[in-house]
């Protein structure tokens, strides 16, 4: 009996062993098929594309934490998709068509631009979040229900807009949307604020009247050291009527005695000297001829490129790579890349690569 009893274990231990076995052999050959598609299948194949927005494995880190997914990515480029496939801009002359193999690249840099978004957004986060700025919960509802009330919905009308343009709800427009805009505000705001940022830019257009001070010539000035457009022909920058002018150049074109370089003026865009080459009626409209010398202000998204270029980003999807340069994720294939560029330059017409 003893032995019956001990072959009858061995054979029930044998084939849960063995079927446990199996289970495990089975788990691990899912597993490198999984990682094949997402790590090394190209992204063209339509089998890849459909595994991989199974696939919650990170398409791009920052150090080791995922900020994109391929799931992710794929379940926003589906409501894009939505988004543009559910609107009629035949009343402006456009449409929207990603059957086509022009369409299918379309979709393709929609995807790029998604990734992106998510990319930046999640820098915005850290670096708001490691200067002390925090939204909570209740100042994100709180933005929706002002967004809310100023479009004059209720939320049960704005509930089913959302879903019907993105296949959204509340919550998830207010995470994907609503909370990345919010911290983006409060970020820029806080920067923006720190007026050291635009030391340098002032620092030189001070040296450059200092150099006009001395008596060097404006146009010698402008051509050595003015970072305007036009510094290579002295910074001529033509004619101009008064209202065209920046707010903040208006009072000086109007005053300032032909020749005679204005102080320093700072306007949004930057540190600006101008001189006055000539003046005249046109139509009975008073204009006036410039020249200047500028210096631009680091803007925000300058910033913000400066410290993304330092931040640990690592791409692992092979059909992408990251631009450290440009502090952005790129195509990898370089005819790709060649008909994002031919594709925005003829983007008339074209509202998906508008909007």
């Amino acid at each position: 009996m003893n032995l019956i009893e001990n072959a009858r274990n061995f054979w029930s231990e044998w084939r849960v062993g063995s079927w446990l076995l199996g289970i495990g052999s089975a788990l691990l050959v899912s597993a490198v098929f999984c990682l094949l598609f997402a790590y090394v299948a190209p992204g063209t194949w339509s089998m890849t594309q459909k595994v991989r927005s199974l696939l919650p494995f990170p398409e791009v880190t920052v150090g080791w934490r995922a900020v994109a997914s391929f799931r992710e990515v794929a379940s926003d480029l589906r409501s894009v998709r939505h988004f543009y496939e559910s609107q009629d801009f035949s009343s402006l002359g456009m449409r929207v068509d990603f059957k086509t193999e022009d369409g299918r690249k379309r979709l393709r840099i929609k995807e790029l631009e998604i990734i992106n978004k998510r990319l930046e957004d999640e820098a915005i986060r850290e670096i708001a979040q490691g200067m002390g700025i925090t939204i909570t919960d209740t100042q994100a509802q709180r933005a929706v229900e002002d967004q809310l009330t100023t479009q004059g919905n209720d939320a049960k009308a704005a509930s089913d807009r959302i879903m019907s343009l993105y296949g959204w709800t509340i919550p998830e427009f207010t995470e994907k949307v609503v909370l990345p805009s919010l911290y983006r505000e409060a970020l820029q705001q806080r920067i923006e604020a720190d007026e050291s940022r635009f030391a340098g830019a002032k620092g030189k257009a001070e040296d450059a009247r200092k150099r006009l001070d001395d008596g060097r010539p404006f146009s010698d000035v402008a051509t050595a050291v003015s970072e305007g457009r036009t510094a290579d022909k002295g910074g001529d920058l033509g004619w101009f009527s008064h209202e065209d002018l920046a707010p903040e150049l208006q009072d000086a074109a109007k005053n300032l005695k032909i020749g005679v370089g204005s102080g320093v003026i700072e306007s949004d865009l930057g540190f600006h000297i101008i001189v006055v080459n000539d003046r005249k009626k046109d139509n009975g409209k008073d204009l006036v001829e410039l020249s200047q010398i500028f210096f631009r202000k680091q803007s925000f998204g300058d910033w913000l490129t400066e410290r993304m270029k330092s931040m640990p980003i690592r791409v692992l999807s092979p059909d992408y790579r990251w631009n450290s340069e440009r502090a952005q994720v790129e195509f990898r294939d370089e005819a790709m890349r060649q008909s994002e560029a031919d594709l925005l330059r003829n983007s008339q017409g074209d509202p998906s690569l508008l909007f």
